[in-house]
């Protein structure tokens, strides 16, 4: 972050300040599997639990996709004929901005056509992303029901990853076009593990306080959400895990290598 008179990583220290509050409150709700029943406790987890969802380098890429696609496409437009790049640059220069006439038009628009370039953007745009988006999903965040779910241990163990707050149907049908969930709409789920233990389950509709996941295969499906989100990393207690494959079998750890060798393979 660079702003006048503000210290480089004070954004950080923010989100050090919510991460070091909310800390006794997650271990509190691990060891009672119970939603914190206080209204400053609940805020807390609910701030985290965006934070946890939208800083990450997963979420950061989604940003900056459309961000750059729009960049390509007004440099594009910017040179789309050589009458519209000369009043540009006369726009340019009645503002004071000095340009490079030893690049020549049609050099310069065969560079931006080829698009032989990246483009970045300042770290400050990227805060100023990270903090919009988690401004819009804390209060939907704050108004779904929370379920604490406890795996015990010879049924097996949650897994965590990289981008560990997943946002998933909660029935399979017919979406069209516009298929994929979204935090505000209903017969959603958001899952995030606190432990192999422990996960939390929110949904607008109506769920038990706890509950416990006695089945391999509901546990399965529960870190197939987990591991369907990773952008990396995937985290386990263990050498080997169960997910659920598209087959609707359980797998273990050699399916899941096995499928990324797979996808790898055929893009």
């Amino acid at each position: 972050m660079d702003l006048p008179d503000t210290k480089p990583d004070a954004i950080e220290d923010v989100f050090a300040y919510v991460e070091d509050n909310v800390a006794p409150i997650i271990k509190e709700v691990c060891n009672s599997h119970e939603i914190p029943d206080g209204v400053e406790d609940y805020n807390w987890l609910i701030n985290y639990i965006s934070l946890l969802a939208e800083r990450t380098p997963a979420r950061r890429k989604v940003y900056k996709k459309p961000m750059v696609d729009i960049a390509k496409r007004m440099s594009q437009m910017m040179l789309a004929t050589p009458e519209r790049f000369e009043s540009i640059k006369l726009r340019m220069k009645e503002n004071g901005v000095e340009d490079d006439d030893k690049v020549s038009y049609e050099d310069l628009r065969k560079f931006i056509f080829e698009e032989n370039y990246t483009i970045s953007f300042d770290n400050n745009t990227h805060v100023n992303n990270l903090l919009t988006a988690i401004d819009v999903i804390i209060p939907i965040l704050g108004d779904r029901n929370w379920t604490v779910a406890y795996v015990p241990p010879e049924v097996g163990d949650f897994i965590c990853s990289d981008n560990p707050v997943s946002l998933h149907w909660t029935t399979q049908k017919e979406r069209g076009i516009w298929s994929s969930p979204g935090h505000g709409l209903r017969e959603t789920e958001v899952s995030i593990p606190l432990s192999s233990r422990i996960m939390l389950l929110g949904r607008f509709e109506m769920l038990p306080p706890s509950i416990v996941i006695s089945s391999k295969r509901n546990l399965a499906i529960l870190n197939s959400y987990t591991g369907m989100y990773a952008d990396r990393f995937i985290y386990s207690k263990e050498n080997d895990f169960v997910w659920f494959k598209r087959d609707h079998t359980i797998g273990n750890v050699a399916d899941f290598k096995l499928m990324i060798f797979e996808k790898s393979e055929s893009e």
